[in-house]
């Protein structure tokens, strides 16, 4: 069955794969991000239906806009919203500004909190819909240089988790897509304040070779992309997809050790 599914941050990567697989298959695609010219590029490229929506998701103007651009053609709303947009901000914690920080979680929280609450009251009037939240596989473990983007992740899995227990009763599903490294710009983002602080040289080399190490073996969009369409197209959706599933095994072990013995074992690999 066709639905209408809105993507944002659609202009690249993950959030661009997700829009060209979803309207190749027949779904009706509002490809959402702050790119007019990017997405329409997009329209023009698809093999389906693909409406762009300049959004800006830390902008009350323009999410409700972009609600506004939804009722245009779907009064009743979207079927499915994909909370994509985001980006990845890398360094130790006390070398990275407050406005960075800020904006960070600005962006990949709260940007992605009042995205869902602009799209739900329609979710809720026809008591069916499915909200996807792109998490991180480093929302579920913590390495060196990640605390910021990390946290953010964290934040995004605990809403997802209470969404997913307060809106079962009004048939919506939440579900956690949790990608690792991936081949776009996201993970190689680094804050302008790094290397300010010698003490943290060593720690900020050691991270930046971990990320190097880990995008040389990073997955495509496109994979990512493939786990979205079955969630879309899904009957009764799982609640978490870790792409790719090798990490499992990795984070259930982290996460079982004791702290001191985890934090060993982090050190370890990212040497």
């Amino acid at each position: 069955m066709s639905k209408s599914v809105l993507v944002t941050g659609a202009s690249s990567g993950i959030g661009r794969a997700t829009a060209l697989r979803l309207a190749a298959r027949g779904h009706t695609v509002f490809a959402a991000a702050r790119r007019l010219e990017r997405l329409e590029s997009l329209a023009a490229e698809a093999t389906g239906t693909v409406i762009p929506v300049q959004l800006d998701v830390r902008d009350a103007d323009s999410i409700a806009q972009a609600v506004r651009t939804v009722e245009q053609t779907h009064p009743q709303g979207i079927d499915v919203l994909v909370n994509n947009a985001g980006y990845s901000l890398l360094g130790p914690v006390e070398t990275l500004s407050a406005d960075e920080i800020r904006d960070q979680f600005d962006t990949n929280v709260l940007g992605l909190v009042e995205v869902t609450r602009a799209f739900l009251p329609a979710m809720r009037a026809r008591r069916s819909g499915t909200v996807v939240n792109v998490s991180s596989v480093l929302g579920r473990m913590t390495v060196v240089g990640t605390g910021v983007y990390g946290g953010t992740k964290y934040a995004v899995e605990a809403l997802s988790d209470a969404l997913r227990l307060e809106l079962a009763h009004l048939g919506i599903d939440v579900v956690l897509v949790e990608p690792g490294f991936t081949d776009t710009d996201l993970d190689t983002g680094r804050s302008e304040g790094s290397s300010t602080i010698p003490d943290y040289a060593e720690v900020e080399t050691m991270a930046a070779e971990y990320v190097e190490r880990e995008m040389k073996k990073a997955i495509s969009p496109e994979r990512v992309a493939d786990v979205m369409v079955r969630v879309v197209e899904a009957r009764s959706p799982g609640t978490r997809y870790l792409v790719p599933r090798r990490f499992a095994g990795l984070i259930a072990l982290l996460n079982a050790l004791p702290d001191k013995a985890s934090d060993r074992a982090k050190l370890r690999s990212m040497r």
